[in-house]
């Protein structure tokens, strides 16, 4: 699981591991009827790469890969691209989202405010290489960049900034922790062909049947309403996806009922 991702997986004041993602695997590792174990890990340069440090290959620092990798993306072209892993049905659909404070902007119907208010976004994410070619460019100098949704989040209850843009999971957790008029919705975003995505679990697609018990188990957690409860504990709106299918070996699916 990455490091330092809440409200997904973290380490909480205590030490101890936390988060939506862990609380998903230790469901998962109850039904299987084994004791859960957690790796946190920081993320590389691509995931693709850490599904080879932490699924099918390992990492000479980190060791031999984990047995499943939670928050992954799940997309038919990027399996494709990663034949060595098995993508199980996804949990959760992440959006893309605005974090408004309304004391500073009363109404945003599009992004054409941000010409005048500025709007903050986690560096080298999504969000921050569609704001800065948005509009010609002409957001550039009011975008401001943060290492994390959590520096963005301060900044905007100290009135440094007037929005946010990010994933919406996050938004609603991080700004959840403050006692503000903050908005969170979503503004008409031209030229944004990714506007959310799937995420799930993946293993190692030389191991099968594993693969395919833990389809069946994250299906079971998804209609049964858990996974949901889950993400409502955190305070974080679920977004369920009708996909139930794993995408196992070049793209070659297989759906488990």
């Amino acid at each position: 699981m990455y490091e330092n991702f809440p409200p997904y997986s973290y380490k909480g004041d205590d030490g101890r591991v936390k988060g939506i993602d862990v609380d998903i695997g230790k469901a998962i590792a109850n039904e299987l009827g084994v004791q859960a174990g957690f790796r946190l890990f920081l993320a590389d340069e691509s995931v693709g790469d850490d599904l080879r440090n932490m699924v099918w290959k390992g990492h000479y620092l980190a060791g031999a890969p984990a047995d499943v990798m939670m928050h992954v993306p799940y997309d038919a072209g990027f399996a494709n691209e990663n034949d060595k892993v098995a993508f199980l049905q996804p949990y959760y659909k992440e959006l893309i989202a605005f974090a408004i404070n309304t004391y500073r902007v009363r109404s945003a119907m599009n992004l054409e405010v941000f010409t005048k208010e500025t709007i903050g976004v986690e560096t080298a994410s999504l969000a921050d290489a569609y704001l800065l070619g948005a509009y010609n460019g002409g957001l550039r100098e009011n975008v401001k960049h943060y290492s994390s949704i959590l520096d963005a989040a301060k900044a905007m209850v100290d009135k440094d900034i007037s929005a946010i843009m990010g994933n919406r999971g996050e938004l609603e957790y991080t700004l959840g922790q403050y006692d503000h008029d903050f908005v969170i919705t979503k503004l008409p975003t031209p030229g944004l062909t990714i506007d959310g995505w799937e995420l799930g679990p993946a293993v190692n697609a030389s191991n099968v049947k594993l693969a395919e018990r833990l389809n069946e188990i994250v299906g079971e957690l998804k209609t049964s309403g858990k996974i949901e409860a889950i993400f409502s504990s955190y305070g974080i709106s679920y977004k369920t996806t009708d996909s139930s299918q794993m995408i196992i070996k070049a793209n070659q699916l297989s759906a488990t009922k």
